[in-house]
């Protein structure tokens, strides 16, 4: 049975012994672990790609005015005014 080394014995090792000890272990590897590692080392390669937060808007500070039932029917009649013209539908007013 093997026992663990650590960083520092490892780096006590040469680099040839070093790589034969890899080589040995990539050659008892199966090809589907192979392959996943290739795949793993040629992504770290690549830049990496972040994905851009869109901030949230500011919260109103204020609260708004609620309009009466005249001030309303006044602002949705010139509103829909404009989408007539337009060759819109106009908008209904909730009961």
């Amino acid at each position: 049975m093997m026992k663990l080394m650590t960083l520092k014995q490892y780096m006590k090792i040469s680099k040839p012994a070093l790589i034969r000890k890899i080589t040995k272990a990539l050659r008892a590897m199966p090809k589907a672990k192979l392959a996943r590692l290739c795949y793993n080392i040629t992504k770290a390669k690549l830049p990496r790609l972040r994905t851009i937060r869109q901030k949230a808007l500011p919260k109103r500070k204020t609260k708004r005015k609620k309009m009466t039932k005249a001030e309303k029917n006044k602002f949705l009649a010139r509103l829909n005014k404009g989408r007539i013209k337009a060759g819109l539908k106009p908008i209904r007013a909730k009961r």
